[in-house]
């Protein structure tokens, strides 16, 4: 019997490609030095870079802002441009993305149809006033008993401890809780090593790497039908 529903944040409750590939159209409109790559080729090397500063990030030992910075200075030397306009490229990133972030659709949904019948706990690879803030932001907080962050425990997925925290805080074992989250590594590989089942949350139709594994969903509507998978026997 499922007893406790642990939630990836981004791009799983809150859309962060929506708002991260905005930001970046933004920047490339505003910056005639990064037109010659097209947006795509600026997004694949920008989340490169990301992906590289982030785990720093996620344990705290870099500020969200320093790494903002020091993002898109990689990203203007990429470009062979001035990296000098660093600043001004990641604070106009910055404004852009918070002016589109959004909730994945039917997440909210989601979440207060699984509210008490469950136990849920939202379990992020980042800080704890970053994530904090988005789920007040968008109406999230109050189905959520419990935010887990790598930065808090100093761990961040698919390290196993992040998962032992988050069971703890819900008081649940392995076996009566199921993750849900975009990324087939960190939540998907993550919960399986920790002994948690795992629902891949797979929106852009990528390749299954193992249906064995976990199943998928593509999306969180009609939220009845996801309520009942993440509930059922079946996970």
């Amino acid at each position: 019997m499922i007893r406790a529903v642990l939630f990836d944040l981004d791009d799983t409750l809150i859309d962060h490609q929506h708002a991260s590939r905005a930001a970046m159209v933004g920047v490339r409109e505003r910056f005639p030095e990064l037109q010659h790559l097209t947006l795509d080729e600026l997004g694949a090397e920008h989340q490169r870079i990301l992906d590289l500063l982030h785990h720093d990030v996620a344990l705290g030992q870099r500020t969200v802002a320093d790494a903002r910075i020091e993002r898109y200075r990689l990203l203007f030397v990429y470009a062979g441009a001035d990296p000098d306009r660093a600043s001004a490229a990641a604070e106009l990133h910055r404004r852009v993305y918070q002016a589109s972030r959004c909730r994945v659709a039917g997440a909210l949904e989601l979440l207060q149809a699984l509210r008490g019948r469950v136990r849920i706990a939202v379990v992020t690879n980042n800080t704890l006033a970053e994530q904090t803030e988005k789920l007040a932001t968008f109406g999230l907080a109050p189905a959520v008993d419990a935010l887990v962050t790598s930065e808090e425990i100093g761990a961040a997925k698919p390290d196993g401890r992040i998962f032992a925290a988050a069971l703890q805080r819900v008081d649940c074992t392995p076996g009566d809780a199921v993750m849900v989250g975009d990324s087939w590594t960190h939540d998907v590989l993550g919960a399986a090593g920790a002994g948690i089942a795992a629902i891949w949350f797979n929106r852009n139709g990528a390749a299954h790497p193992d249906p064995g594994v976990a199943p998928q969903i593509a999306t969180f509507l009609p939220t009845a039908d996801v309520a009942s998978l993440i509930e059922g026997p079946a996970v």
